[in-house]
């Protein structure tokens, strides 16, 4: 009963949070609204699971021993194996990295049988930053959308201009892609079709964002540590 009372508790306080951080209001019943409420299921394990980064690897080489390696998926995505080389493996099921190794090693190597075993996941985390009620880093639940991890950082804030929310994903090489969400016509009813990845960024800016780049060296690279530098390429997208 306790349980249920504080689980019935937290799901008030985040539509007060809600309520209370937007120009518009918009209803309880609403099923949009219900809908990103809802916490994600957790991913079922299984050999469909793909490799993300920070992912730890054993690769083992059932006949050559000295071959075997444990190794952590590179921020860029890749793994280097003496065997193989530089590997791009993010997105890859580990069966799938398996057939890629044995046919990239196959050249010097006499009928390689290989098996990677994900024996340490990455860290899976977003960040959410400008007016929200706690900026920050969040973890990233599977198929969680915009919304749903502000909602994770206690809403918006009165000053949010939800018109012109920012979404930054860094890439590997350096540059970034931005594209600007509307979220008040997501709290108007409007399904989210974005999904959220690993080390992305939303920002909740005050006042209507005309120039993008700006925006992100100004405000967002002092938040990420992890945010590519000043003078890397952009992306961007309206």
């Amino acid at each position: 009963m306790h349980g249920r009372m504080a689980g019935a508790a937290t799901v008030l306080a985040a539509l007060l949070a809600l309520s209370g951080g937007c120009t518009h209001r918009t209803p309880t019943t609403d099923p949009a609204m219900i809908a990103a409420l809802q916490p994600p299921a957790p991913p079922a394990p299984g050999p469909s699971y793909r490799i993300q980064i920070g992912d730890q690897l054993h690769v083992r080489f059932l006949y050559q021993p000295d071959m075997s390696e444990e190794l952590p998926v590179r921020p860029d995505g890749r793994i280097s194996l003496l065997a193989t080389g530089e590997l791009d493996v993010v997105g890859l099921t580990p069966t799938e990295l398996e057939r890629l190794i044995v046919e990239r090693s196959s050249a010097h190597l006499r009928e390689p049988e290989v098996t990677v075993i994900v024996t340490k996941l990455g860290e899976r985390r977003v960040y959410v930053g400008g007016e929200v009620a706690r900026p920050g880093y969040v973890d990233l639940l599977p198929d969680m959308t915009p919304l749903q991890a502000v909602l994770q950082s206690g809403g918006f804030k009165t000053t949010a201009k939800l018109e012109s929310v920012l979404l930054i994903t860094p890439g590997p090489d350096g540059r970034f892609q931005a594209a600007r969400l509307n979220m008040q016509q997501v709290l108007d009813g409007v399904p989210e079709r974005v999904r959220l990845h690993t080390n992305d960024v939303v920002y909740v800016p005050r006042t209507w964002i005309a120039d993008m780049d700006l925006t992100v060296d100004q405000y967002v690279r002092g938040l990420v540590p992890a945010f590519p530098r000043v003078g890397a390429g952009y992306s961007l997208s309206q």
